[in-house]
């Protein structure tokens, strides 16, 4: 049987080594080289993120799944092959193209489409006001791209320090006590195992 603590553990996972490669470049001399290594762990932090969701809602989809509380999600799909073709076959316009699951919007849609008996749990975490993913994907999305909306969606999440989105500002440490990349983890395996009771 399948439990959904295993996606929440490969995101915990992915984002420590994230988290390792992130502060070794923010503690060295600060080139170009670590600059881009930084930049790096913030967009492969969005991206683990977006696998998370994916798999969560897979697993939901073909049931036999348990969740962190010990109940068993019934299938809606019979085979885990078949549940992206299910899913994209509701879709009138996107046939060819999954959901940005990352997007808590997007992605709780895809969960009713399906119809996934933990709906409302889903629902509830994946909305959560709290969840960093939008601050994350904005930031990432600068360190992506580099347009200049996209600067100016990175700088209106004050996470930093001055008038421009450099990488070593999320070393600096929020109120609570935690880095800003810290909190951004923290928060999304929060997120996570809300999802999965």
């Amino acid at each position: 049987m399948l439990a959904l603590s295993d996606p929440i553990r490969k995101l915990r996972v992915e984002a420590s080594w994230l988290r390792e490669e992130f502060n070794l470049a923010a503690r060295a001399k600060r080139s170009r080289h670590e600059q881009l290594a930084a930049e790096m762990a913030v967009i492969r932090l969005y991206d683990a993120w977006a696998r998370y969701c994916r798999e969560l809602i897979i697993l939901c989809a073909c049931g036999n799944s348990t969740t962190l509380n010990g109940a068993v999600i019934p299938a809606v799909v019979t085979k885990r092959a078949d549940v992206m073709p299910v899913l994209l076959s509701t879709y009138s316009r996107r046939k060819q193209y999954e959901p940005k699951w990352a997007s808590a919007s997007e992605c709780i849609d895809a969960a009713k489409r399906l119809n996934v008996a933990n709906l409302g749990t889903l629902s509830a975490a994946l909305g959560a006001t709290n969840s960093p993913a939008e601050e994350i994907r904005n930031v990432r999305n600068y360190y992506a791209h580099r347009r200049r909306g996209a600067k100016q969606r990175a700088m209106a999440c004050n996470v930093f320090a001055g008038s421009k989105p450099i990488v070593f500002d999320l070393a600096r440490y929020r109120t609570s006590g935690e880095t800003f990349l810290d909190s951004w983890i923290s928060g999304l395996i929060l997120v996570a195992t809300s999802a999965s009771q």
